[in-house]
């Protein structure tokens, strides 16, 4: 079941710049998607070649959505997790995991 949620464009990067101003230290986009994993809002599948995908789950469907994303080339495309604002609020409760 997925809720309607507004505003839901953030990337991990830009959830990282923005934390990065709140906490006062760098927070990176790895941070960021470690932490969302963490607190059980997407987890991390590995694919055959290798590389790994973001998979939201059903608690992050309250705060995300998946997104089909073309680079400006148009040579790749794929899914992508954007966030809403509420995700950063929920971040920012976990100080001590963003900076560490």
């Amino acid at each position: 079941m997925t809720e309607n949620i507004a505003n839901v464009d953030l990337t991990p990067t830009k959830i990282a710049l923005r934390l990065s101003e709140s906490v006062n230290s760098r927070v990176s986009n790895r941070q960021v998607n470690q932490l969302l994993e963490q607190l059980g809002l997407q987890k991390k599948l590995k694919s055959r070649k290798g590389k790994s995908k973001w998979q939201l789950t059903e608690k992050g469907q309250k705060y995300g959505r998946v997104y089909l994303v073309t680079n400006t080339n148009g040579n790749w495309s794929g899914n992508q997790i954007k966030w809403s604002e509420e995700v950063i609020n929920l971040l920012q409760q976990e100080p001590t995991r963003l900076t560490a």
